[in-house]
C-alpha cells in the first residue's frame, strides 16, 4: 500500500510527540526503571523506523545530515533482536536524536504545503 508522504510524515510526528509526552520529566535512571515506558518507546521508535522506509528516497537525500539508514535499521533491531536493546541507547535516541528529527520532519511538512 502506498501512502501519501504527508500522512507518513504526520505518523512520524505523532510518534515523536507521544514519546516526548511519555518520556518528559524522566532521566535515564527513571526511564531505565520503567519497563512499560521503555517498551512503549521502543514500539513508537519501530513505527518511526517503518514510516521512514515509506518516505521517498529523494526527500531523504535532501537531508543527508540525518542518519536515515540508522533510523531504518533500529526498527529491525528492536523487532528481531529485542534481547539486545539497551535502555541507555534508547534513552540517547529519545533525548539526543528525536528533537533534530522532529525539526526535519516539520520542515518537510512545510515544504509539502
Amino acid at each position: 500500500m502506498v501512502r501519501d508522504t504527508a500522512v507518513v510524515l504526520h505518523d512520524i510526528l505523532d510518534a515523536i510527540s507521544l514519546i516526548e509526552e511519555a518520556a518528559g520529566g524522566h532521566d535515564l535512571a527513571s526511564f531505565s526503571a520503567d519497563r512499560f515506558l521503555q517498551y512503549g518507546t521502543e514500539r513508537l521508535l519501530e513505527i518511526i523506523s517503518e514510516a521512514v522506509r515509506h518516505l521517498p528516497d529523494d526527500l531523504l537525500a535532501s537531508r543527508p545530515d540525518i542518519a536515515w539508514h540508522g533510523i531504518r535499521a533500529i526498527g529491525n533491531l528492536m523487532r528481531h533482536e529485542y534481547f539486545r536493546v539497551d535502555p541507555d541507547i534508547v534513552w540517547n535516541v529519545v533525548s539526543d536524536d528525536l528533537p533534530a528529527l522532529r525539526m526535519v520532519i516539520e520542515g518537510f511538512l512545510l515544504e509539502q504545503g
